[in-house]
């Protein structure tokens, strides 16, 4: 298993891979979170090299990058402009964390980006499909994290037809959304959709909680990481802290131990 944590979770890029490193992560998911995206590392040439330097310089992974920016705008919005930038930036960003040597994209469908009725639906198979060439040709999964339960990810996937689309599941908002987190991933795993996990506790009233003080059942969800045989990365969402190398350690010991590693 390998484990990692999003470098958002730290002051500085610089911080999350020393610190990140020295707590005992394995890997960091790194952000193209900004509508100003220009400012992201991972949109520049230069940034790429940064990234590059800060992981040989630690001996850290990137397992991911996380699209959070398409919480904002995405595939699935009202004005045509902005599905089409949608489409024009994910294209961009396949290239460029191909040439980091990245090797999936979490693609985010929350808040105003959130897919609703069947028309979001429509759209955002539509949208992603048309990214999904370049992915297959570059190498890189799309990894889709959305509101809507697993059956619907399964409409999803199937209406792109890629192998290059699979599904990031978070552990913390199938609580939040009153999902059955272990029958969910038993049911990616099947269909050989499971890309990746977050590791989140969360309360029922949508609290993002320090691992083990929140609603999600870890016995459960550990029990069937085991189970369908899960060996990839799990992937630390946790809260921010003041005291991260105790916190995150903290934090990182109790998945080890949780999934028997």
């Amino acid at each position: 298993m390998n484990y990692g944590i999003v470098s958002l979770r730290f002051e500085s890029m610089t911080d999350a891979f020393r610190e990140g490193r020295e707590i005992g992560f394995d890997g960091l998911e790194i952000p193209f979170n900004q509508i100003e995206y220009e400012n992201e590392l991972i949109w520049s040439d230069e940034g790429i090299q940064t990234l590059n330097h800060l992981r040989e310089q630690h001996g850290m992974a990137i397992p991911s990058c996380m699209g959070g920016r398409y919480n904002l705008r995405n595939f699935v919005d009202d004005d045509p402009e902005v599905r089409e930038e949608a489409e024009r930036l994910m294209l961009r960003l396949i290239d460029q964390c191909a040439m980091a040597g990245i090797p999936r994209i979490l693609v985010a469908f929350f808040g105003d980006g959130a897919i609703e009725g069947e028309e979001g639906i429509r759209r955002a198979i539509h949208g992603v499909s048309r990214c999904a060439p370049r992915a297959e040709s570059q190498g890189i999964t799309l990894a889709l994290e959305t509101t809507v339960d697993v059956d619907t990810h399964l409409r999803l996937v199937d209406g792109i037809g890629s192998d290059a689309v699979a599904v990031y599941y978070d552990v913390g908002n199938a609580c939040r959304f009153g999902w059955d987190a272990p029958s969910g991933m038993r049911v990616l795993a099947e269909h050989d959709l499971l890309e990746q996990v977050h590791i989140k506790d969360m309360t029922l009233d949508h609290k993002n909680m320090p691992l083990g003080e929140g609603d999600v059942d870890w016995d459960a969800v550990f029990g069937t990481i085991r189970e369908i045989g899960y060996d990839d990365w799990l992937v630390l969402e946790t809260p921010g802290s003041d005291n991260p190398r105790d916190d995150y350690a903290a934090w990182l010991e109790f998945t080890r131990e949780g999934v028997g590693d």
